[in-house]
């Protein structure tokens, strides 16, 4: 009786590590953020979040993969140098940018169900840096949605002749936006 149980253990546990695990699942989620009133411009910031086999219905934030700017209004010098114009950036950005867990509160236990996770990128080809954090409240309705919170500032984007020296007139701010799916193309 006890070597057949042995047996069958060993037999259990050889099939368990025989099988293939199961991979890990992604889901691509956006933010997309108003810049200016009139006219309206939108920044639009993609993320993949990734669960473990372990922890199948955990999906957290990994990689910031694309900047997209559409019609976002930036203040520019003209070209004789004596006024301001404006021109409606466009421009689509694919990056990598590792998403980063924030550190912990000193002294505080993490919540369960909370995180937070930030990501910083520097332009290249202008001088200009978004910086974010992509968080879930445990205060919220279940299920939770994670949302967003950033900056973007544009401080020198020569686009043309006609439009030199562009910036984004200061620090562009969003808060408490949600990570929605992504539409279908």
């Amino acid at each position: 009786m006890k070597r057949t149980l042995t047996f069958a253990f060993v037999l259990l546990l050889s099939a368990a590590l025989l099988a293939p695990a199961a991979g890990a699942a992604t889901r691509i989620r956006q933010v997309q953020v108003e810049m200016g009133s009139s006219p309206p411009g939108a920044l639009t910031l993609r993320f993949v979040l990734e669960n473990t086999a372990l922890r199948k219905n955990k999906f957290t934030p990994r990689r910031l993969t694309r900047i997209d700017f559409s019609s976002v209004p930036l203040q520019c010098m003209n070209a004789a140098g004596t006024g301001t114009t404006q021109l409606l950036f466009s421009r689509t950005l694919d990056v990598t940018v590792k998403v980063t867990k924030a550190p912990q509160p000193a002294g505080k236990k993490p919540k369960p169900g909370r995180y937070a996770f930030r990501f910083s990128y520097d332009f290249s080809g202008f001088t200009g840096l978004v910086r974010g954090t992509i968080d879930k409240s445990n205060r919220a309705k279940k299920p939770r949605a994670p949302r967003s919170q950033g900056t973007l500032s544009i401080t020198d984007l020569d686009a043309d002749p006609d439009h030199r020296d562009c910036n984004s007139d200061g620090l562009r701010q969003w808060g408490g936006l949600p990570l929605t799916g992504v539409p279908a193309t």
